[in-house]
């Protein structure tokens, strides 16, 4: 690896990846030292997710942007099958965990989440898409701002709902926000994307109507119409007090992170019993024994990470380095702030992963692919580097 390679390589980004990785490892291991996890190393496990993450972060590096744009369609083929093939597959190769048939029993790396890859692949498609139409049609207008919109939601909803059906609805919810960024970054008249928010926004104004003035509705005629598990965690959200069942984990998390106080506990020292304390309450975990302080550091280092992916989609030489940089830091933003919204209550309980925190291999992966992207848009930037930079300071 030669020095001018190095040299264009943003080492910031690096580095706060190597960090949380550090943390991500320090805290499950200590996290497992209760015995509720039997004989299983998560920790040895993490440092393997991250050896092979970094393998395909550098791979992906090594490439330009160019050459990873024609592999958005195959990802995303290879991706979207998958995803299709996972209900019909044996119990032997797609168990059921937890409830909902999301992985595959992949020998040696484990459980293998194809809708995490497929978050990665339906980014580079989209931007491709974006870049390809807006190339394609100098002269904007409605038809064909809408014949875009008609692009991107083909290849995005059948999977979705297949994605849906799994259950995984966190899942949808991130792909949604990564195609909503690439819309609007695409260029798309104003009067369409209001036209657009109108409805949420008018949804959103309607439910919160009947939260606060008919809960009777809210409780007895919609929340019935969701499927059992997300009534539990929307009951156990929305009324923890009455619903001590449903809210435990969101109880047990909020515990931990106020018992952390400034200091924490100490490594090691964590007593609050959190099912999934590993995975998608990793954060109680840090907070518990690392106290706020730690708390304060991961989260300064998600805010530099973000900002370095920002700086990366304003100097990106391509609309579509623009477009996937800015659709992964939204992303992560999402990921972000739903899973430590869920820790502290905020936010209902999803099974989404804190990045680069988390335990597992699919997680660790496709966020290392999306680093490796991320750089290697970086470093396609070359000269524009520095003058970007000024203009951002």
């Amino acid at each position: 690896m030669g020095n001018a390679f190095i040299k264009k390589i943003d080492l910031s980004i690096l580095l706060i990846v190597c960090i949380l990785g550090v943390l991500s490892i320090v805290f499950i291991n200590s996290s497992q030292q209760t015995g509720l996890y039997g004989n299983q190393n998560f920790a040895l496990k993490q440092g393997i997710n991250y050896l092979i993450g970094t393998i395909l972060l550098f791979v992906l590096v090594y490439l330009d942007s160019d050459q990873i744009e024609k592999l958005a369609w195959p990802f995303y083929l290879i991706s979207f099958a998958a995803i299709i093939l996972l209900p019909v597959m044996p119990s032997s190769i797609a168990p059921y965990i937890l409830g909902a048939k999301r992985w595959y029993n992949i020998p040696f790396l484990g459980s293998i989440q194809p809708s995490e890859f497929f978050k990665v692949a339906l980014l580079l498609l989209t931007a491709s898409i974006a870049r390809k139409h807006i190339a394609a049609y100098q002269v904007r207008t409605v038809r064909s701002d809408f014949l875009l919109i008609g692009k991107i939601l083909l290849v995005t909803l059948p999977p979705s709902l297949f994605v849906y059906m799994q259950p995984d609805t966190g899942m949808v919810f991130l792909y949604l926000a990564g195609i909503i960024t690439v819309i609007l970054l695409s260029g798309v008249q104003k009067k369409i994307i209001l036209s657009l928010t109108m409805i949420p926004a008018a949804l959103t104004a309607i439910l919160m109507y009947i939260y606060f003035q008919r809960p009777d509705i809210l409780y007895h005629k919609l929340i019935p119409l969701l499927s059992p598990h997300q009534q539990a965690r929307i009951v156990g959200w929305l009324s923890p007090g009455g619903h001590s069942d449903q809210s435990y984990q969101a109880s047990q998390a909020l515990m931990a992170v106020g018992s952390g106080e400034l200091q924490g506990k100490g490594i090691g020292k964590g007593n609050v019993y959190i099912p999934e304390k590993t995975t998608d309450f990793i954060f109680a975990a840090i907070a518990e024994e690392g106290g706020f302080l730690v708390v304060g550091l991961v989260i300064l280092l998600f805010i530099l990470l973000m900002y370095r992916m920002l700086v990366t989609a304003y100097i990106a030489e391509s609309p579509f380095g623009t477009f996937v940089c800015s659709a992964a830091m939204v992303v992560f933003t999402l990921q972000i702030f739903q899973n430590i919204g869920m820790n502290v209550g905020l936010m209902p309980v999803k099974g989404i992963s804190l990045p680069f925190l988390s335990y597992g291999g699919s997680s660790v992966f496709s966020n290392m692919i999306l680093m490796g992207i991320i750089l290697s848009i970086r470093k396609s930037s070359g000269d524009y580097m520095f003058k970007a930079e000024r203009l951002i300071g």
